[in-house]
């Protein structure tokens, strides 16, 4: 998609706290139309990278545009165009669901009441109850629903399921699959829970210690990244050397090798250099893909200077 279709836009964004870099040089387009899931540990940077963009941060130097807009002078124009919804609602409790709606109406001029009737029915929302009757589920919702009310092209959800069960969870992302299917807008959702943004994104970026440090569509990167597990009949090599090995574990007789990588002739080389090797092929989820980029740090074995590459860590 060509970079002037890009609904988020940033370049070497910077935000530090004193001496914290809590973003570092942040380089990202998340085109129109796509569901793009930004993943990472708590205090990766996430919350602070979206603060930016809706203007509540200002950064510390690089620039960032949302929508065509630029968030350090157009702050609350991006604001009444974008959906957002946060990790901790502002929601005043004493409210009833009604009385919420009425109240937030104001602030978006393309609030629809229809449409935000139509939510809260879907979500089966009582308009009569206080918002501290609602469970955290039904309080989830209706924050989706706020977001949604005012028919924003852009949604951003920052955590949004924190706190919730796991059926909850997954009745909510289910709520938002139908939204982006029937409306086909762009959603940008971050998260530290890995299952939530497989569920429902299309694209992927990984931030670790401020940095983006990966962007890739979903398919291509699950495609890429292969766990192969191997059993050798008879005494197993000291070391596999082949293009893409991520890590390597060793268990007696087998290797459990992880590829990032991993191509159409990627078994067929493993079969031609170990012929009488059983071998078993798996996917890997996003969170084990995670761990595999930067949730570990490979150890050595019988490679000099501490290679990773090719290394076998043994388990016995």
């Amino acid at each position: 998609m060509a970079s002037d279709e890009a609904v988020i836009r940033t370049r070497r964004l910077t935000k530090t706290f004193g001496r914290l870099r809590a973003v570092d040089e942040v380089d990202l387009e998340v085109p129109k139309g796509c569901v793009f899931g930004l993943a990472g540990r708590n205090g990766a940077g996430k919350t602070t990278l979206i603060s930016m963009l809706l203007g509540l941060l200002r950064a510390t130097r690089g620039s960032a545009g949302v929508l065509g807009m630029d968030p350090r002078r157009q702050d609350v124009a991006i604001r009444r165009q974008v959906g957002y919804v946060p990790e901790t609602h502002g929601i005043y409790p004493w409210m009833k669901v009604r009385e919420v709606l009425r109240f937030c109406a104001p602030f978006y001029p393309t609030w629809d009441r229809a449409c935000a009737g139509e939510l809260v029915s879907r979500f089966e929302l009582d308009p009569e109850k206080k918002v501290r009757e609602l469970s955290r589920g039904m309080v989830a919702e209706l924050g989706l629903a706020l977001a949604l009310a005012h028919r924003p092209s852009l949604l951003i959800l920052d955590e949004p399921t924190s706190g919730l069960d796991v059926v909850v969870r997954r009745e909510f992302l289910e709520s938002i699959v139908r939204m982006i299917s029937e409306e086909g807008r762009t959603v940008f959702i971050s998260s530290h829970l890995l299952e939530d943004v497989e569920r429902i994104a299309d694209r992927i970026g990984f931030m670790e210690g401020g940095r983006l440090v990966r962007v890739e569509e979903l398919g291509s990167l699950k495609a890429r990244f292969r766990r192969v597990r191997i059993a050798f009949t008879g005494e197993p090599p000291e070391r596999l050397e082949l293009e893409g090995i991520g890590r390597l574990e060793r268990d007696g007789q087998r290797f459990e090798v992880t590829f990032d990588g991993f191509g159409p002739e990627t078994m067929g080389r493993l079969r031609e250099a170990f012929p009488a090797a059983q071998m078993a092929e798996e996917a890997m989820s996003l969170e084990e893909i995670f761990v595999e980029m930067v949730g570990r740090r490979p150890r050595a074995c019988g490679a000099a200077g501490g290679e990773a590459s090719g290394a076998v860590a043994s388990r016995e």
